[in-house]
């Protein structure tokens, strides 16, 4: 059963099921505020579950290589009976080309070769073999290599991740081009030789999520940002395709700063407007997106879909800036709207949401993305929140909030830390 069957059968359970959400509040009663203090000093979490460490950075994986730091977006499957993390690391030359993979830094990005994206860069995946059944660690290796800043990202329904860089430099003829999305297929065992996919923008993405008609869905991490569609030519490629951005009707600020000027539970009818110059020498699709009377938003970073809406948030959004989530209700390839479906209204709750998935048992997963401290939070399909994990020590973000393919544990990411964790336990009493 892949992903998306997975996630589709899930909403059919009587008491999770996510298509049917009311639209949520940010004053809902907040549960499960008692979290176990951790001796540890990694994170606090619910009394209900455990967490364990799969993954450290600077260790030695699988290939010889170190484990990069900085992990953040990350994305599960299976394939040959084991189950694969994909996983992002958001590294620039300015943390120190020692913070990612590499020991020797120029003498193995020369023996890589044309397998490294760009010498200057030291970003990309790694990907985490676990046995399906133990979840011990079979293998690490590095998958995609010398892209820059890769954030977040999304599966495509064909089962491969899409690593995205939130990086866009000036294109100059020294330099490689930066500012785009890679596709990494975690059924190949070693690392594969980057190949951007101009088409689908180059510009400060985020995270990708595909709807029901196989459209791929762009977040842009700018405070004017915008959310695209990507339209593919063929099936299974995203090599040739149309770029465009929202343009919500009678809407052209959509973040609510001074004024409140989207409401919640009101849906609005969108268009999408083309982007002609996809690949630009300067961060400048945006900029072409607002000039044809496209839609901005506070911060679009993390984005999820059901078989119905794809869901996306905007980090800052809302009068307090600590963010909002829209959803898209995709009706047809042609028909669309899109409302704002929750809103952050009180400093007790959500604070900057960040990275989102769907949990198997339907509920929105979140992590927050903050400079006080960071949380991973569930969202029920009453809208009410409750807590899941803190983390009370080191101030970094929750990144990659993810799912096994094929049961309810969790993996997530630490990002400052550097560390992937493993989640499991009785989710039925962290969510009730």
């Amino acid at each position: 059963m892949d992903r998306r069957t997975f996630i589709s059968l899930s909403t059919m359970l009587p008491f999770f099921g996510f298509t049917n959400l009311i639209s949520c509040f940010s004053k809902e009663s907040i549960t499960n505020l008692n979290l176990k203090i951790d001796p540890n000093n990694i994170i606090d979490l619910h009394p209900s579950l455990k967490y364990r460490i799969i993954s450290e950075k600077d260790l030695i994986m699988s290939d010889g290589f170190k484990v990069p730091g900085l992990a953040d977006g990350m994305g599960s499957f299976l394939v040959d009976n084991n189950i694969i993390l994909v996983r992002n690391h958001e590294i620039v030359p300015q943390h120190g080309m020692k913070v990612g993979p590499f020991q020797n830094v120029k003498e193995q990005i020369a023996v890589l070769g044309s397998k490294h994206y760009d010498e200057k860069a030291i970003g990309g995946t790694t990907n985490i073999v676990l046995d399906k059944d133990s979840k011990k660690v079979l293998k690490e290796y590095l998958s995609l290599s010398g892209t820059m800043q890769n954030c977040a990202g999304g599966v495509t329904p064909w089962n491969t991740w899409l690593s995205c860089e939130e990086n866009v430099n000036v294109k100059r003829n020294s330099e490689i081009a930066h500012g785009y999305v890679f596709e990494v297929d975690p059924s190949k065992p070693t690392l594969d030789s980057p190949k951007p996919l101009r088409k689908m923008g180059r510009f400060n993405h985020e995270a990708v999520a595909f709807d029901r008609f196989n459209n791929a869905y762009l977040t842009e991490d700018r405070n004017d940002g915008l959310i695209y569609k990507y339209v593919p030519k063929n099936p299974y490629s995203l090599e040739e395709g149309d770029l465009f951005a929202l343009k919500v009707k009678d809407i052209r600020d959509a973040r609510n700063w001074d004024f409140s000027i989207v409401n919640l539970n009101t849906t609005h009818q969108i268009d999408w407007v083309k982007i002609e110059d996809y690949d630009p020498d300067e961060d400048t699709v945006r900029h072409e997106g607002i000039s044809k009377g496209a839609t901005v938003f506070a911060r679009p970073e993390g984005i999820i879909s059901d078989s119905e809406s794809v869901y996306i948030c905007c980090t800052s959004g809302g009068s307090l800036r600590k963010g909002q989530i829209f959803k898209i209700n995709t009706v047809s390839p042609q028909k669309s709207s899109v409302e704002l479906w929750y809103e952050v209204q009180d400093n007790s709750s959500l604070n900057m949401p960040d990275n989102i998935v769907i949990a198997p048992w339907g509920d929105i997963i979140v992590c927050e993305d903050n400079s006080d401290k960071n949380r991973l939070w569930g969202l029920t399909p009453n809208g009410n929140p409750y807590l899941i994990a803190q983390n009370s020590y080191s101030g970094s973000e929750f990144a990659g909030a993810c799912f096994s393919p094929i049961d309810n544990t969790m993996f997530v990411n630490i990002q400052g830390n550097g560390l992937t964790l493993l989640i499991d336990g009785d989710w039925n009493s962290v969510v009730s």
